[in-house]
């Protein structure tokens, strides 16, 4: 084993985990393999609609990642016990018989993040990031985007970076070459997949009026993808205002998103960091499962251009 710093260990193991969760999530998408798919949407672990896939699917990926970590998780040093927080599994200590309060790291997991458009083979990303409570900060965070055949990461000790398979290219995010300064003409992602967050959407006027301007667009996107395209320059600005996203969701984009230079604010203007209050968050889900601590947030290369769309959101 090479003598790498913690960091990039873990982040080494998170990216072979992501790969790997890639690969079969396109492998069981495969149509002789959906059959068995739908078998396992009765399970009773998660509670997802019974009229599609969509936790069958969620499900068979956690496995994987949750077995990777258990084959992994155990090489590194110093690291007695992890816990994990996943959308599925919910709020778990390893290895089994560990304490929470033993746990060095937190493991937060999305382990399909946009699960609708992966039953549609249209898109659909797996998230991780790793938080050390000893020093409070990430580790390292990795996103996967799964039917683009893109990974993306950060961590610590290195330059935010991504690895495209189809074209064969590798690349460290900037936010692109020449970051807007206004809406007028943006690429703005948003995530409006759900009936009540396009009506929300469709009541920004002021918003929609100034992104109209200069044949600026509205992109479809959704989870930590928000953010990580602005900071590979694929879209200018990333807004999530009706609702917010849980921290599994957020936190591999939010750090990216930072280590990129993005500024990313809350909707009262403040910075977002990703120094978390790790209790707080494992309280308010164990008090509902169903509505998990959310972030909304503001995300742009450009400050000007966070604090333009602030000033137009309407409240």
């Amino acid at each position: 084993m090479p003598d790498l710093e913690l960091d990039q260990l873990v982040l080494r193991y998170c990216r072979q985990i992501i790969m790997q969760t890639m690969d079969h999530v396109r492998s069981t998408m495969r149509d002789d393999n959906l059959t068995a798919m739908k078998c396992r949407v009765a399970h009773p672990h998660v509670q997802k609609s019974e009229l599609n896939l969509t936790k069958a699917i969620d499900q068979d990926a956690e496995d994987l990642i949750l077995a990777a970590l258990h084959y992994k998780f155990p090489k590194l040093p110093e690291v007695k016990a992890y816990t994990v927080f996943s959308e599925e599994l919910g709020i778990k200590t390893f290895p089994e018989g560990a304490k929470e309060s033993e746990a060095e790291l937190v493991v937060f997991i999305d382990p399909i993040d946009g699960t609708e458009f992966v039953e549609a083979l249209q898109g659909g990303w797996a998230l991780i990031a790793v938080y050390d409570r000893r020093c409070d900060e990430v580790l390292c965070a990795v996103a996967g985007d799964i039917f683009l055949d893109r990974l993306y990461w950060a961590s610590q000790n290195g330059y935010p970076e991504c690895l495209d398979f189809i074209t064969h290219s590798w690349f460290r995010l900037d936010g692109g070459t020449a970051p807007k300064a206004c809406l007028a003409g943006a690429r703005v992602n948003v995530l409006t997949t759900k009936v009540d967050r396009y009506r929300a959407l469709s009541e920004q006027t002021e918003l929609l009026n100034a992104i109209r301007e200069d044949d600026g667009r509205v992109n479809l996107s959704w989870g930590s993808n928000t953010i990580i395209q602005v900071a590979a320059g694929y879209a200018d600005v990333a807004i999530e205002f009706a609702k917010g996203f849980a921290t599994y969701d957020i936190l591999p984009g939010l750090y990216i998103g930072l280590k990129t230079g993005l500024t990313i604010l809350d909707l009262d203007g403040n910075p977002l960091t990703t120094k978390l209050d790790i209790d707080n968050i494992f309280a308010a889900f164990r008090s509902d499962a169903q509505h998990p601590q959310r972030t909304p947030f503001i995300a742009a290369k450009n400050p000007a251009l966070a604090e333009q769309v602030l000033r137009l959101l309407k409240r």
